[in-house]
């Protein structure tokens, strides 16, 4: 996947990232919540997700893995653990999916 790709994706799930840490402000801290986004897509294209899945997420799946990994390393507080636990499961789950193949058009 091309990074313009993943900055893309990144930058779309930006705002859903932002309620799910519950950080309301626009500030340099949203470089570090997209560097956390751009992190987990990179995780789903190396368990195998096909790309066409990451440059528009749209599945809740993927959608909750992105958000979960981004809870649990945005503050790296009490949770940060179950919250890992949470995403490596999600993870797990995904594996299982059909998403190693490109999606299939309606």
């Amino acid at each position: 996947m091309r990074i313009e790709d993943i900055d893309n994706a990144a930058e779309k799930m930006l705002e859903d990232s932002k309620i799910r840490v519950r950080k309301t402000d626009d500030n340099d801290l949203d470089k570090d919540l997209k560097r956390h986004i751009a992190f987990a897509i990179e995780d789903l294209a190396r368990i195998g997700v096909h790309e066409d899945y990451l440059k528009e997420i749209n599945a809740p799946i993927l959608i909750e893995a992105v958000l979960t990994y981004v809870n649990a390393n945005y503050r790296m507080d009490s949770n940060h653990e179950r919250l890992m636990n949470n995403y490596n499961m999600i993870l797990t789950k995904i594996k299982g999916g059909d998403f190693k193949s490109k999606p299939q058009s309606n």
